[in-house]
């Protein structure tokens, strides 16, 4: 069975109404790249990642075996908000369903259906919208939109919080974002954990490279932690994934 765990795609203090579409993502932001995932230990290729915008508010993520085989399709509309975005996603490996859409923008109401195998029911049920509420690719989004606060972080405070959507658990957990070192000093690296003791013993903590070069916008590089998508036995892998941008 699909495990309950925390995991980011990949992924806000000042983030918008789901009603303001007045922001869009910048033409830089929309090149095609590929994530190339790695398995953590024996460093074999498990999957691609290939991502591509439709236009300035859709992006669509094709999911391949190392044998180039389609596997699964996530599509994230940023139409209502770049934070928490719609998001459907089908994968085939097993046949989990993760559907996300604001469904009531007056009462800020989110839906979610999650349905974990092709055997399994689907299960529904509705969360608050909040300030702080990122849901899978909106990650990303916020990291860049709060770059300035991220990259200071030690000359600030410690960390900060923000309440992620995990599809699973129909409901929405806290998350710690911090600085930490990288390996090399071209490279700001965030570490992201959980909050709470028992998601906790779930998922270990995550970490996202960018390069400095790339602050206009901020480019992630790397992924490392759980993926964000189970094989066919229903299980979420701790992985490395590569990042390579068609204009690189």
């Amino acid at each position: 069975m699909c495990k309950f765990i925390i995991v980011v795609f990949m992924i806000g203090f000042s983030i918008f109404s789901p009603a303001d579409t007045s922001i869009n993502i910048s033409d830089k932001d929309r090149d095609d790249f590929i994530g190339y995932a790695y398995d953590l230990k024996t460093k074999n290729l498990l999957y691609t990642e290939h991502h591509k915008y439709l236009d300035e508010m859709n992006h669509e993520v094709r999911y391949k075996e190392a044998n180039g085989e389609l596997f699964a399709i996530k599509r994230i509309d940023y139409q209502d908000s770049l934070y928490s975005p719609n998001i459907l996603q089908r994968n085939n490996r097993n046949g989990e369903l993760i559907d996300i859409k604001i469904k009531d923008k007056i009462n800020k109401k989110i839906s979610i259906r999650y349905q974990e195998n092709d055997k399994e029911d689907v299960k529904k049920d509705q969360v608050d919208f909040t300030p702080k509420l990122i849901i899978d690719a909106g990650f990303d989004q916020y990291i860049k939109s709060n770059w300035d606060t991220l990259v200071n972080i030690n000359n600030t405070k410690k960390e900060l919080t923000i309440d992620y959507l995990i599809p699973s658990a129909l409901d929405h957990y806290k998350l710690s974002i911090k600085k930490v070192n990288c390996e090399k000093i071209d490279n700001y690296c965030f570490s992201i954990s959980a909050s709470n003791f028992f998601i906790n013993l779930f998922s270990s903590d995550l970490k996202l490279t960018y390069r400095k070069l790339d602050e206009n916008p901020p480019r992630l590089t790397s992924f490392q932690g759980r993926s964000n998508i189970c094989d066919s036995e229903g299980n979420y892998q701790d992985v490395t994934i590569m990042y390579k941008y068609d204009n690189q």
